[in-house]
């Protein structure tokens, strides 16, 4: 192999940016000239170890400039004594248009408003090689002979470490500050400074430096953000707002079943409770001045579908064999009893009905096809 004595390395041909790049050569002679461009910085390792290292300028290799290497491998002074070594080239500039993101989606509870969405996030930052040594160390195993290694490998390096400091911060931060995910627009900057503290502690131990470290947008798919927000409109209707739909549902039931005078009465003191005692009033008020009270006519109106015995408009198990006669939607979340075809459970707000990734149709819960398209649920 021929003995290398001009050592220089002025980037990739294709001027693309470049972070690493180890030297082709492996014999070299004292006397050699190393060249070092600005911005950057070569390092000489062998046997695993960083050894010397050169900033920006012309170098003549010496016994004196090369103490850690010759203590290493013994080499005697003067002559043109040759010598074997791996030089790497390391770009020390800053790189600050690098992009982040988290490749899958994370669970994170709304801490205000306590619906459970799958957020994403992306962003930018800067990197630095600050400790040339301590860098190559970690990544020299990663490194083919004669190889340049760009920035994208890199990022791709750390993108896991990256990301899961930033999932953390953020859902930390979150749940302290109590911020919705309809307001954390206006706290990016105080996010992406927590992110940057908290990943630059773990960058330092590889000798790099994070700069510029930037959140773009943290948010949750489409139909759940919507869902948020259809959440926090309903919820400034009133302080239990699913608990008063679920009461005007029971309401409507009442109204179309006429022998529930008795009901309807007892319903005043649901209004009541939920501070809507004179509007529901009137309400059951004139429901109550048209009620049938032919029991006959509504008893015949409906059988049940076990024993076919007659079964009255409200009720919800049939009064001769027990079958339940009113389908009922439970919330897989909370196990309340929702009226059939509600969408929303009355209780803990959550979605009661299975959206078809197909055609859009909504299905019941309990569907395993869609009912429109027969798309598997």
């Amino acid at each position: 192999m021929a003995i290398i004595d001009r050592i220089k390395y002025d980037g990739p041909q294709d001027a693309s940016p470049w972070l690493i790049h180890k030297y082709p050569g492996e014999q070299f002679v004292l006397g050699s000239q190393l060249i070092v461009n600005q911005g950057q910085e070569a390092l000489f390792f062998k046997g695993g170890e960083a050894l010397d290292l050169f900033g920006a300028g012309t170098h003549t290799l010496h016994t004196g400039n090369l103490p850690l290497l010759k203590k290493l491998v013994n080499l005697p002074f003067g002559g043109e004594t040759p010598f074997s070594a791996e030089i790497y080239y390391v770009n020390k500039t800053s790189k600050l248009d690098m992009n982040w993101g988290t490749a899958t989606p994370f669970q994170l509870e709304d801490p205000k408003y306590g619906l459970i969405l799958s957020i994403r996030s992306h962003g930018k930052y800067g990197l630095r090689i600050t400790d040339s040594r301590m860098f190559v160390n970690e990544l020299v195993g990663a490194i083919p002979h004669g190889a340049t290694v760009n920035y994208p490998f890199v990022a791709s390096y750390f993108s896991g470490l990256l990301t899961t400091y930033v999932k953390t911060v953020i859902s930390n931060f979150m749940i302290k500050e109590k911020i919705s995910f309809l307001e954390v627009t206006a706290y990016l900057r105080e996010l992406s400074e927590a992110c940057q503290k908290e990943i630059s502690k773990e960058f330092d131990k590889y000798g790099v430096e994070i700069q510029n470290f930037f959140i773009e947008a943290i948010t949750p798919p489409k139909d759940e953000f919507e869902k948020l927000r259809t959440y926090k409109e309903e919820l400034s209707m009133g302080n239990d707002f699913y608990r008063q739909r679920r009461s005007f549902d029971v309401m409507e039931k009442l109204a179309d079943n006429p022998n529930a005078g008795g009901m309807a009465n007892a319903g005043i003191g649901l209004g009541m409770g939920l501070g809507m005692a004179p509007n529901m009033g009137n309400m059951f008020g004139a429901m109550g001045t048209n009620i049938d009270t032919n029991p006959t006519q509504s008893a015949q109106g409906k059988l049940c579908p076990k024993c076919s015995a007659p079964v009255a408009d409200g009720v919800k198990f049939c009064g001769n064999c027990g079958e339940r006669v009113v389908k009922a939607v439970v919330c897989p979340v909370c196990n309340h009893e929702n009226p059939e075809n509600t969408k929303f459970c009355g209780n803990c707000g959550n979605r009661l009905m299975n959206k078809c990734s197909k055609c859009g149709t909504e299905n019941d819960l309990g569907q395993k096809f869609c009912g429109n398209c027969g798309n598997k649920l």
